[in-house]
C-alpha cells in the first residue's frame, strides 16, 4: 500500500500532495509573518525609561518600539535590560533593515532568520507594526505545518523499509519486544476491523533502527554515517512526540537555533527521499514504456 499511496505501480505516476514541496506550498507557504506577529508595544522617546521598563515587565515583554509621538512611526527599540535611569531616548537603538522582515514573509525565511536572532520586527506596508520572536514559533500555525513535515518524514521510512527488506527479513534487525508489540498492535486493529500488515504496526524507532542497519539505504537518503543518522532520527523523533503531545513548549530539551537546524535537516532528508522516490517511479514507467 506504501508504494500505491505515492506512485502507481503500474504507471510510475507520482501522486499529488506527496512531496515535500506539495507540503510547503499548501501549509509553509500559507504561513506568513502576519499570521503569528504580535503588535509592537511602544512607548515615547521621552518617557522615563524607569517607568517603561517596569510596564515591560509587567506585560511580559523584553522589547519596545520607540516613538517620537504617540501612534507616530516607530524610531528605533529599547530593552527592557538596559532601561535604568534617564530617558528612553537614552537607552534607544537604532531601527535599521537588519531588524525587519515584510508581514509577508514566508515561514521558511522566517526560520532562517530566527535562527540567528531572538527577535525580528515585522513591516506592515512601510510602517513598523510588529514583532516576532522564537516562542512565536509554539503557535498552531506552525505546529500544523510541523507535524505534516514528520509526518511525511515517518511515511518516507516506511516506503524505505518495504522498499529494502524482503518478506518478514526485517524482524532479523529488531528486538523481541519490539515485534511483540507490533504484533499486540496489529491484534488491537484487526479486533476493529482494519486489515493491516505487521509492518504498518510498527513504530517510529522501530523504522529507525531498520533503516540504520542498511548501509545501503542510508546511502541512497544522503545519511553516511550511521551515528550522525541515529542522533538525527532520535532528535526527529522527540520532536514528533512533543507534537503529537501538544507540549507548550517545542523547544524543551534543547534550543531554538538547535530546533530550526533539526528542522532544515528533516528537510533536507525528505527532499532526498524525494529524489530516490522518483527515481524509482522512473524505473518503473521506463519497463512499461518497454
Amino acid at each position: 500500500m506504501g508504494y500505491q499511496l505515492w506512485t502507481s505501480p503500474i504507471t510510475g505516476y507520482r501522486r499529488k500532495g506527496t512531496r515535500l514541496s506539495d507540503l510547503r506550498s499548501a501549509l509553509g507557504a500559507g504561513i506568513l509573518a502576519r499570521t503569528i506577529f504580535e503588535p509592537l508595544q511602544c512607548c515615547p522617546v521621552d518617557a522615563s525609561a524607569h517607568e517603561i521598563g517596569g510596564i515591560l515587565k509587567e506585560r511580559g515583554f523584553d522589547v519596545a518600539g520607540v516613538q517620537t509621538v504617540q501612534n507616530g512611526p516607530v524610531i528605533g527599540f529599547v530593552k527592557r535590560e538596559t532601561l535604568r535611569g534617564g530617558s528612553v531616548k537614552e537607552h534607544a537603538s537604532p531601527m535599521s533593515a537588519e531588524h525587519l522582515i515584510s508581514d509577508a514573509t514566508p515561514l521558511g525565511e522566517l526560520l532562517t532568520v530566527l535562527r540567528a536572532k531572538e527577535r525580528i520586527f515585522v513591516l506592515v506596508g512601510t510602517e513598523v507594526k510588529g514583532i516576532v520572536t522564537r516562542a512565536d514559533l509554539n503557535k498552531p500555525q506552525v505546529r500544523v505545518y510541523l507535524f505534516g513535515l514528520m509526518s511525511l518524514l515517518e511515511m518516507h521510512l516506511r516506503f524505505w523499509v518495504r522498499r529494502s527488506y524482503d518478506g518478514d527479513s526485517w524482524k532479523e534487525n529488531l528486538k523481541k519486544d519490539r515485534i511483540e508489540a507490533a504484533n499486540k498492535l496489529q491484534t488491537a486493529r484487526r479486533a476493529r476491523n482494519e486489515e493491516i500488515t505487521l509492518l504498518d504496526c510498527l513504530q517510529f524507532c522501530d523504522k529507525r533502527e531498520l533503516l540504520l542497519a542498511r548501509t545501503d539505504l542510508r546511502t541512497k537518503l544522503g545519511l553516511h554515517s550511521k551515528k550522525q543518522a541515529n542522533y538525527l532520527l532520535q532528535r526527529a523523533e522527540d520532536l514528533r512526540n512533543r507534537l503529537a503531545h501538544s507540549q507548550l513548549d517545542l523547544v524543551q530539551g534543547s534550543s531554538w537555533p538547535g530546533l530550526i537546524e533539526l528542522i532544515e535537516k528533516i528537510e533536507t532528508l525528505v527532499h532526498k527521499s524525494d529524489d530516490a522516490v522518483e527515481q524509482e517511479a522512473k524505473s518503473v514507467r521506463k519497463s512499461v514504456d518497454v
